[in-house]
């Protein structure tokens, strides 16, 4: 079974107005994150640019104030599930699931961080759900930068 999840946390005070996304794939045997985050100072290298893999565990996004220490898991927001995708061989979540694992990387703006207008973490997690047609998973409205043109 393969399984592509849409994840999202309320960005810090006081932009908590809009979300911080992500997506985790899985199949039976692993679980990878992938995200976007355009500020440096975390603990674990990025796999390219600003885009990090299995940042933090047990689904933990932003913190509630962006004066916190980014390497206090205790001070970061759970995640919660927006969208889920899932389906055995050849389904478009495997299909998704190998593009993500494949192209994640290969983002156009690895470098570029624009909080309000894009591209920023909803523009990467946008890209990575259009990595397939016709999967329907979706970002919210609020999720700035979803738009962001590439």
């Amino acid at each position: 079974m393969y399984s592509v999840k849409l994840y999202a946390t309320p960005m810090s005070f006081p932009f908590n107005f809009t979300v911080h996304t992500w997506v985790e794939i899985s199949d039976s045997n692993t679980l990878e994150r992938y995200e976007f985050w355009g500020y440096p100072g975390l603990s674990i290298e990025p796999i390219n640019g600003y885009i990090y893999r299995n940042i933090f565990p047990d689904h933990l996004g932003t913190t509630w104030s962006p004066i916190a220490n980014p390497n206090n898991l205790a001070k970061r927001q759970i995640g919660r599930v927006l969208e889920e995708l899932t389906g055995e061989t050849d389904s478009l979540a495997h299909k998704l699931h190998i593009a993500i694992q494949n192209e994640a990387i290969n983002y156009p703006y690895v470098h570029t961080y624009n909080m309000v207008i894009g591209p920023n973490c909803n523009t990467y997690t946008a890209w990575l759900l259009n990595l397939v047609p016709n999967t329907k998973l979706t970002l919210p409205w609020y999720a700035w930068g979803k738009n962001f043109k590439i």
